[in-house]
């Protein structure tokens, strides 16, 4: 369930219309028919890219973490960083030549011991807009960036963060705020998003 609310929502985020029926089998595949659509074909990446992350965790338990190598891996597309100016949302991207280092520097933070000390809120937020302030793909940045900053919350036992439609404006919102050094509605926003998906898992868990 929780996988398939990741995707969704994911998805969604994006602007992509999820058919009435829902996500296809697909979702569910190691990876898409040629004539699959987009959606379809998005869906299986991003299935790809959380049981990457999943496994990651489940490997390393609680030092888990994030590395340059499975950030390629977790993007499931072109496996390399950018090499165009890009830019997406940023109105001056980080140039692509500069790319590596960066990643590497905010890496080798997100596993130093001044990182620990956050709340694992905390430190997802960070990683998503310090990704989401990079672009490092040529595409795909926001996906990669929700499961990325998902494995410092599924490392503390807790659900990757679905950003549902109605917490699309508090979650753009927050992105604004990232850029004027104001992390805190991003904290607020995931801190929301753990939370309803926690609350789901228990009523569920209830029921059975």
């Amino acid at each position: 369930m929780i996988e398939t609310q990741f995707v969704d929502a994911a998805l969604r985020l994006e602007g992509l219309e999820i058919p009435a029926s829902g996500l296809s089998p697909l979702m569910s595949g190691a990876s898409a028919e040629q004539n699959a659509s987009e959606i379809d074909r998005a869906a299986v990446s991003l299935v790809s890219a959380l049981r990457r992350v999943v496994a990651v965790v489940r490997a390393n338990g609680k030092a888990a973490t994030l590395t340059p190598e499975i950030l390629l891996e977790i993007h499931q597309r072109d496996r390399e960083f950018r090499k165009s100016a890009g830019g997406g949302s940023q109105a001056r991207p980080v140039p692509p030549e500069s790319l590596p280092a960066l990643i590497e520097i905010a890496c080798q933070w997100y596993s130093a011991e001044s990182f620990a000390e956050l709340n694992p809120i905390e430190q997802s937020a960070i990683v998503l807009l310090r990704l989401t302030e990079l672009q490092p793909f040529e595409d795909a940045n926001q996906q990669t960036a929700l499961v990325a900053a998902s494995l410092f919350t599924l490392r503390s036992e807790l659900p990757p963060i679905i950003i549902k439609p109605e917490m699309k404006a508090a979650y753009d919102n927050a992105l604004v705020e990232a850029n004027r050094m104001n992390t805190k509605p991003m904290v607020d926003v995931i801190g929301e998003s753990v939370g309803s998906s926690l609350g789901e898992m228990i009523a569920i868990s209830k029921k059975r």
